[in-house]
This record gives C-alpha cells, sequence and structure tokens, in this order.
C-alpha cells in the first residue's frame, strides 16, 4: 500500500468518531447536561434521599451506565448540581448588580430582588440551595459553607471597590457580611417553607432592614 494512502488512513482513524453529526465528546457533554437537568427536577420534586440514580437516569431517558460515565455516585452529582445553581443565582444576582444605580439602598435592594425572585421562579433550585444540600455528608458541607464564603466575599468586594458602603469601624468586617449572607439565607429558608405566602417586595424588605441596620450601626457609632 502506498505510504501516502497509510498516512491518510491512520489520520482518519485518529479523528473524532462522529453519530449523527455529533462527535462523541459532544454527546457526553449533551448527556452531562441532560443528568444535570434531571438531577435538579428529581431533587426538587422529591428531595435527595429519594433521588435513586435510577429515578434520575429515567428523568434524563438515559441508562445508568450513562450515569457513571459522568459521576462516580449520587452524591458527586448533587455537588456538580448544587455547583451549577449557585452560579446561576451568582450570575442573577451580578446582572441585578450592574444595573443598579451606585448608592448602597438600591444595590442592596437589587441584589436581594434577584436572590428572592430567583427563588421564587424557580422552586426546584429553592429546594436544593436551601434544604436538599444540608447534611449530606461532610463533603457536601464543606461545599455549602465554601459557597456560603464565596457569596460573602462577592458582596464585600463589590461593596468596598464601589464605595457604597464603609463598616471599616467593626473589627471583623468578614463575620459581618458572613452574618448577613446567612441572615438572609434563613429569612428564605422561612418564606419557602409558608409557601411563599409574604410577597416578594415584603421579603426583599426584611432582607434590605439587614443591610441597612448594619450600614447605619456604622455611622452613628464613627468617633
Amino acid at each position: 500500500m502506498p505510504t501516502s494512502i497509510k498516512k491518510s488512513r491512520n489520520e482518519f482513524d485518529k479523528s473524532p468518531r462522529r453519530y449523527r453529526g455529533s462527535s462523541g465528546d459532544q454527546r457526553r457533554n449533551e448527556r452531562y447536561e441532560q443528568l444535570l437537568s434531571a438531577g435538579l427536577s428529581v431533587i426538587g420534586s422529591q428531595g435527595y434521599a429519594a433521588a435513586s440514580v435510577r429515578s434520575i437516569c429515567a428523568e434524563a431517558g438515559l441508562t445508568e451506565r450513562y450515569f457513571y460515565e459522568s459521576f462516580a455516585n449520587r452524591e458527586a452529582l448533587l455537588a456538580e448540581v448544587y455547583k451549577t445553581q449557585t452560579r446561576f443565582l451568582k450570575d442573577r444576582m451580578l446582572a441585578a448588580f450592574e444595573k443598579s444605580e451606585r448608592n448602597s439602598a438600591a444595590f442592596s435592594r437589587a441584589g436581594l430582588q434577584a436572590f428572592f425572585d430567583t427563588l421564587h421562579q424557580n422552586p426546584d433550585v429553592a429546594r436544593l440551595l436551601l434544604f436538599e444540600i444540608l447534611g449530606v455528608s461532610d463533603t457536601i458541607d464543606l461545599l455549602y459553607y465554601e459557597a456560603m464564603e464565596e457569596f460573602a466575599v462577592l458582596i464585600r468586594t463589590l461593596t468596598e471597590s464601589l464605595d457604597l458602603a464603609d463598616i471599616s469601624g467593626i473589627p471583623n468586617q468578614d463575620m459581618i457580611y458572613a452574618g448577613l449572607v446567612g441572615a438572609v439565607l434563613q429569612i428564605a429558608r422561612r418564606w419557602a417553607l409558608t409557601n411563599y405566602r409574604e410577597p416578594v417586595s415584603s421579603v426583599v424588605e426584611s432582607g434590605l432592614f439587614l443591610f441597612s441596620a448594619a450600614t447605619n450601626y456604622t455611622a452613628n457609632n464613627t468617633p
């Protein structure tokens, strides 16, 4: 066989195989996204404890072998679904911050509005972020606390960089921002447990009170 033909055949054999116009990597990515979506749906409607690999695969329309192609176990899926949805929430908040007026009240209101709107409009996301992520394992607990710390750092960074509020007189500012994030989450949990009885505007005002109180405390206690 001529060398040129051998070379062409070898190059062809090394190229990604395609099926119905998609490469193997593309199909794996599609299955991965299907499983993430199915995981959110099943966990959001049934709870993590009841979310079996079989039920997630049934929701995704895939066999179990494809589940283990992407995830080692249910907990690994939970972690990826959680990280995906925290990014989704953070992106919604950042977009709101970008559009808000550059003052402390408007900035806080915009972020809180985006946060509570997202939970209200996406009950599966709310159940995952507020309840189902808790108490699963030490590894998942660490993931949860890391995410909460990231939100606290985000708010502090944006607040300071835009000079929206000055709480420099408080000895441990990190504690304050972490506390604000935790308090807003608890408001959200209570709201969800009452089946979102209060209107979004009312819940936003409750959260805004906490941020205003932190700012006012510093203003009133600065020499």
